[in-house]
Order: structure tokens, then sequence, then C-alpha cells
């Protein structure tokens, strides 16, 4: 197992030098199987952002913005649309190094749930440092040592004070010496599990699905004619507000930056937590925050229709993504993957999903309808 783990640090560190893969063609498996083990806790995005960047087309325009996001725009014409995905995954920084060589830790933005932090126990991660990735696991307590006090704590009340991550190290000088410095990300070990059926399983898994299907139809269409300006946006930090606002950072900047008319959200949704909740294996999910007539909603269904894509839907559903958009004249929905066990370490996806939602935004976008 060390070795596997260490050949897939190497493999992590060195992938910037292997050189641009040309997405078009790729199957979105494979791209996921090249993006997934590079951490991208929010505010550390750069890493992931590069090896998108590279892996598209060389005639492919591509700009930047100071935050970390990556944009490519096609096309010209109005209404001006916006296809976005996030960059960032959940992820913790380095708060403190003990005398005796461990590490501590806080959260880079909020937890997506109170149960979050817990899943740490027990659990290999990696440490984004100056001198590469580093490996560690967090300290796991042996249960049957423990009075059942201390387990009903650590069971019932758990935070982050009760984390000690361990690198092998014994001083923080050791510590030190690894490159390892205080605000470094930490994010879980990049576990992927191909499971029956085409599903697959890990953790962060139904963002870097969203990042792949974005790459993949940005390969595949760079040579078509669009019918409007589109922008296709890896966006930075949007797990983190802007300030005094519920709204992702990273949104709010392609809001002010490019001004889109239209914006398709890339997001996933919590599936099969009961009879009305999306399922697996049945198709994107269109969101909307609110129900009401949309013409950009109206054309996404008439792309599916006419490419017999199975749609399923949620409605009164608003994210931090999608907020920044709402109130005021420009259409906004999401086209969501549906996931189940979302923000845990093992997040399953079902690709025949993300296989739809490509062909369905592919349809979409080339054919002209979302105007």
């Amino acid at each position: 197992m060390k070795k596997k783990r260490s050949q897939t640090i190497l493999l992590v560190t060195l992938w910037l030098f292997v050189g641009a893969v040309f997405v078009a063609a790729q199957d979105i498996q494979s791209l996921v199987r090249e993006i997934f083990p590079i951490p991208s806790a929010t505010g550390n995005e750069n890493a992931l952002a590069a090896k998108i960047e590279l892996s598209l087309p060389k005639s492919v325009p591509k700009e930047k913005d100071p935050l970390g996001s990556l944009y490519v725009r096609l096309g010209k014409g109005e209404p001006r649309l916006a296809v976005l995905a996030a960059l960032d995954e959940y992820g913790y920084i380095v708060s403190g190094i003990t005398s005796d060589g461990y590490l501590r830790l806080d959260r880079a933005v909020t937890a997506p749930h109170p149960l979050f932090d817990s899943y740490l126990l027990g659990h290999p991660v990696v440490v984004s440092t100056a001198n590469g990735l580093l490996e560690g696991i967090v300290s796991q307590p042996a249960m049957h040592l423990l009075t059942r006090e201390r387990r009903d704590e650590l069971a019932r009340n758990f935070s982050l004070d009760l984390v000690y991550l361990d690198i092998g190290t014994r001083s923080e000088e050791e510590v030190r010496a690894k490159g390892v410095e205080i605000l470094d990300p930490v994010t879980f070990w990049p576990d992927l599990s191909e499971l029956a059926n085409q599903r697959w399983a890990g953790h962060a898994l139904g963002q870097k699905t969203g990042c792949a299907v974005l790459l993949s139809l940005a390969g595949e269409t760079s040579a078509s004619k669009f019918a409007q300006e589109t922008t296709l946006g890896w966006l930075a930090q949007t797990k983190f507000p802007a300030r005094g606002t519920r709204t992702a950072l990273g949104a709010m900047r392609v809001k002010r930056k490019f001004l889109p008319q239209q914006v398709i959200i890339l997001d996933m949704v919590p599936a099969e937590r009961g009879e009305k909740s999306p399922a697996l294996g049945k198709g994107p999910v269109l969101v909307q925050a609110k129900e009401g007539p949309s013409k950009l909603k109206d054309q996404i269904e008439a792309t599916a229709r006419k490419m017999n894509i199975p749609l399923q839907y949620l409605t009164g559903v608003e994210s931090s993504v999608m907020a920044p958009f709402l109130g005021d004249s420009t259409e906004v929905v999401g086209l969501a993957l549906p996931v189940k066990f979302p923000h845990t370490p093992v997040e399953v996806v079902d690709f025949k999903d993300a296989q739809a939602l490509k062909k369905l935004l592919q349809g979409t976008l080339v054919s002209g309808r979302a105007k």
C-alpha cells in the first residue's frame, strides 16, 4: 500500500512535466482519472487550473483572473452565455506544529455538514507544501482503551481540537525541514474506487467530474461555430463567500467580468435520499431557484427531447454559485450531477449521468438553442 501511495504522489507531483493531452480524444472517465489526484482545496486551486489549461487545445483562447479561475471564450453574439464549474474542494489548512512533530488543522472554509470533520479520523491525507505533496495520517485513538465518556465525545462532539496529523516527524524542526508551513492546504487522500455499472466513488468526485465534463466539452466544441458569446469557466473559491454576502467569490467575479445574460451552473445534488429525490443513472438534474418561466430552461428541455436525454428536476434550490445571478434580468439554471453520499470520502457518481450531461450541453451550445 505504501509503495502504491508513493507512486501516486510521484505521479501527481510530476504531471506538469508530462505535457498537455488533447481532451477531444478522451472520455470523461479518463479525464477524471487524470485530475482526481490533484489537490484543489479552496484557495489552492492553481495546480488543477494549470492541468486543465494544459489539457485544452492550443487553439482555444484562455484567460485567467487574479483569483485563480480559468476561462475559455468562444463565439460572438448575444445573449452572452456562461457555463460554470467549481475548481475547489473542501479542505483544511495547517494551523499549528507541535514540539513533538505533529500538525494541527483548521478549516479553510465552513464545513458542508456537522459530521464532515469526523471523517478525518484514521484517514490518510495529503499536505500541499512548497516542496511538493507530502503524505500524512490523522491519528486514530484505540477505541477499546477509551472510557465510554471519551468515545461519546469523539462520536457526538468531534472537533478539530482532537485532531493530530502525523507525517512521521518527531520535532518541529523536522516538520519544517520537510517544507511544511502554517496555512499549507490539507486534503483527503485521493482514493478512487471503480464500482460496478459505471459508478465510481471518491472524495470530491462530484466536483472533479463537473470539471472533467466542462474540459471534455471545451475540447470537443472548440472548433464549432457558436451563435452567441459563450464563456466556459472553472471557478476558484466557490466555497468562500464574497464579503458581506452568501454568494461565492468566484461566481461574483464572473458576473462582474463577463456580464453574462444566461448562466448554466454545473453542480451536484444529493441523490437517492427518498422517493422524490434524484436517482443515479437517471440523467442530469435541471435545478431552478424558484418556479417560473425561463427561456433558458425551455431551450435545455427542447435539446433534451430532441437528443432523447432524460432529465430530472429540482426546484427551490439556491446554491452560493447561483446566488449572484439571481434577482436581476440574468437567466440562471443549474445542470447538476446526482451524487450519492455527497461531501463524504465516498461520493458516488454514475458516469452515465456525466456522459448525458456533456451530450446535453454540447447539443445546447452547438445547435444555437441557447439564444
